[in-house]
């Protein structure tokens, strides 16, 4: 679950992160009122979940409040980066000295599957950019999460950013609350980018001027408390009736149970010059409306011109299976895409028998899983 930059950074503030004044607004009148209260210099930010948002004009830094009332009408009205924008953060402009990059991940690279906390020396770039252009700027230290962040982890980094050692201090206590959030609230990722050094002349600090979370998706449950972006996508549609779906850019729409055979078959497809038009792990909702729903899904797709049924009956029956296909197969609109079954496991015959003698519009069974996804991928090709 990724959390939106306001959500990210009111996480933030909990945690003692300091963070520039700001309020969320989602209409022009809601602008109006947050400039008065943190202008007259502010930045506009449309609150989407993706980043390089500067590049994509999403981002506008200003004092003149009938400009940002006119960027931020345009603004709503637009998409960043392929979402719409719903909301805007309007914050008061920072002063910048310098500019770091900080951020907690879970390293899943070799076989060290731990934390790891990075900083950099410079900030405001893709992290990819700055490790290729730039790679002695980058500093880290992993993280036994039996232990936690040792103060001489932290204490090595804050002296690898070359601060004063007040400064040090501070990003010290900001390296243990990042690591806090990271842990406490089960993230796969919490990141500053950048993390500033606010001009001052009396009492420079460091602050938090851009903000991104990600949650682990198997972990919201226990954080009720959070609330991501509301992504508007066929994957989130698919996952709100219990299907695991990725969108590709094939045209041979599948249907399966069990990740490793969805695989497998994406796989085999690829391998007789056919093209996946996504991957559709239908799990325990192949018994109760997965076949329909996932038809509904793949139909909507404008690519798919052939749909392929690979299903194994291990702890389901496939004559259950059988019986769940007709059922949806009889409500598919006329003309649909050629359908392509394969059943094996658990009373197979018996479940490639009932499709034979229901003798649907359009539908072919195979007998076997090698059959059955050639047909698909010679089908697939046909002009």
């Amino acid at each position: 679950m990724k959390l939106l930059e306001h959500q990210a950074k009111t996480l933030f503030s909990c945690y003692g992160i300091p963070v520039p004044r700001g309020r969320v607004c989602g209409t022009a009148d809601q602008v109006r009122t947050a400039i008065d209260a943190v202008g007259p210099e502010v930045v506009l930010k449309a609150q989407v979940p993706a980043g390089r948002r500067g590049k994509e004009g999403g981002i506008w830094l200003g004092s003149d409040r009938e400009d940002a009332l006119g960027v931020a009408a345009r603004l709503l009205a637009t998409e960043v980066r392929g979402y719409p924008v719903r909301e805007l953060l309007v914050e008061e402009k920072v002063p910048v000295e310098r500019e770091l990059y900080l951020s907690v991940l879970t390293d899943t690279s070799g076989s060290r599957n731990c934390p790891m906390i990075m900083l950099g020396s410079r900030g405001g770039m893709d992290i990819e950019e700055l490790a290729s252009t730039d790679p002695g700027s980058l500093h880290m230290v992993h993280v036994d999460p039996c232990y936690g962040l040792l103060p001489y982890q932290a204490r090595y980094l804050a002296r690898a950013s070359s601060l004063s050692p007040k400064l040090q201090a501070q990003l010290v206590k900001i390296m243990g609350a990042l690591y806090r959030a990271y842990f406490e609230k089960d993230a796969e990722l919490v990141e500053i980018n950048p993390l500033v050094l606010k001009a001052s002349e009396t009492s420079p600090a460091l602050m938090a001027l851009d903000a991104k979370v990600t949650i682990d998706n198997a972990a919201v449950f226990r954080h009720p408390d959070l609330e991501g972006a509301k992504i508007d996508s066929v994957e989130t549609r698919a996952a709100a009736v219990g299907l695991s779906y990725v969108e590709l850019d094939g045209n041979i729409g599948l249907i399966s149970n069990g990740a490793g055979l969805t695989m497998a078959t994406m796989d085999h497809l690829a391998l007789l010059g056919g093209s996946p038009a996504n991957f559709l792990d239908t799990g325990e909702r192949i018994l109760r409306g997965g076949i329909p729903d996932a038809f509904g899904i793949l139909l909507a797709n404008p690519r798919v011109n052939v749909i392929l049924i690979n299903i194994f009956g291990g702890g389901v029956r496939c004559d259950v299976i059988a019986e769940k296909i007709i059922e949806a197969a009889a409500d598919l609109p006329d003309p649909h895409p050629p359908i392509v079954v394969s059943l094996n496991g658990r009373n197979d015959q018996v479940g490639r028998r009932m499709l034979a003698e229901a003798a649907l519009r359009g539908v072919e069974v195979h007998p076997t899983i090698d059959q059955a996804i050639a047909a698909a991928a010679a089908l697939g090709t046909e002009p």
